[in-house]
């Protein structure tokens, strides 16, 4: 019985004996879902390259933060170009908390913050981000994975039972067309059948009919099932677009919340022009360029000549023998350096 169902099965995957008993309906459906499968697997390939360039985007705007912030330290810029005061919410460091509650902490502590200059809001816009692209990834990635996952492993699962049935409804099926051929012959020749020979053709039938009732039971439910995933699968795509829409709606509004205080800062900007010599929206880069080198400290106004560098360096850009270069800090306000605040980059922006 087992070395026959084997044979059976042999034949139908070499396509030595085609089964009459395939279902057309399915087989249909199965090239439909494979279609289906593929517009699924464009989803989340579509929504994963899209947070990791959420992601990418966050950190060069915090990057180029950084570098305001370096470039700003120590000079009359920096009070609206990088401090962040001492009160910017570092991150979590302590591990203490998580998920929501860890969320719901820093979007109060992110709520009392009120920045002053473009580090500390571009800051305050990374930490409010990073909330959503998290959120992000947990309610439109993730399932979008497992939206795949669920249909992909169900349906496959059920194939594979539908052609084990088939399989076996086939050798069922062979079995008894090969007894009704016997019992012909043998009555072709004018011979009863034997009673031995009779009662195995009408237990075979029956398994036959069984076979044939559990199979066609089951293909009608995974056609159903099929049908239903794919014709309606766009009640499956309902919650995710509802996440989706949020997403966009809630970020785009908070980042234009937290930019609105560039303006602030814009402000501050141009007023700097009244109040300093040479700066002006159109910079001074031609000037730089082509004018005398006198002519450019002479044109600041600001402490010329009271800069003075003392040691023996061996070149214009060597530092001072009393200073060391690894104890250098940059950042004053404690952004991304320690000057002035114990916190480092990773308390303020880790990613």
């Amino acid at each position: 019985m087992k070395k026959a169902r084997i044979v059976t099965r042999v034949k139908d995957k070499t396509g030595i004996s085609k089964s009459k008993n395939r279902s057309g309906d399915l087989a249909e459906l199965q090239q439909r879902f494979q279609q289906f499968a593929k517009k699924l697997k464009f989803l989340i390939l579509a929504v994963q390259a899209n947070h990791n360039a959420m992601l990418a985007y966050g950190k060069s705007r915090l990057d180029v933060a950084k570098a305001i912030n370096s470039l700003s330290a120590d000079t009359p810029l920096f009070p609206c170009a990088g401090d962040i005061g001492p009160l910017a919410p570092p991150a979590d460091s302590s591990g203490n908390g998580s998920g929501d509650a860890a969320s719901a902490s820093t979007s109060t502590a992110l709520a009392n913050f009120h920045p002053t200059s473009y580090a500390a809001i571009h800051l305050q816009l990374h930490k409010k981000t990073k909330i959503y692209h998290d959120k992000y990834m947990e309610h439109v990635v993730n399932y979008a994975v497992e939206w795949e996952r669920v249909l992909t492993n169900r349906i496959s699962l059920h194939i594979k039972q539908a052609n084990k049935l088939r399989v076996d409804l086939d050798h069922y099926n062979s079995k008894v067309e090969s007894l009704r051929q016997d019992a012909n012959k043998t009555m072709s020749k004018g011979k009863s059948v034997p009673e031995k020979d009779v009662d195995k053709l009408r237990r075979n039938e029956q398994k036959l009919l069984t076979s044939r009732q559990d199979y066609d039971k089951f293909v009608s439910d995974l056609c159903g099932y099929m049908e239903e995933v794919m014709d309606r699968g766009w009640k499956d795509l309902h919650p995710m677009l509802v996440k989706l829409s949020q997403f966009d709606a809630t970020l785009s509004t908070e980042e234009a919340n937290c930019c609105k205080a560039m303006y602030g800062v814009t402000e501050k900007l141009k007023e700097m022009s009244t109040r300093h010599v040479n700066v002006k929206a159109g910079g001074r880069l031609k000037e730089l360029e082509t004018w005398s080198l006198s002519s450019v400290v002479q044109a600041s106004g600001e402490a010329a000549g009271s800069l003075t560098i003392e040691g023996s360096g061996s070149g214009d850009g060597d530092l001072p023998q009393s200073v060391n270069p690894e104890t250098l800090q940059v950042g004053g306000g404690g952004l991304f350096g320690n000057l002035g605040s114990s916190r480092s980059i990773q308390d303020y922006s880790s990613t």
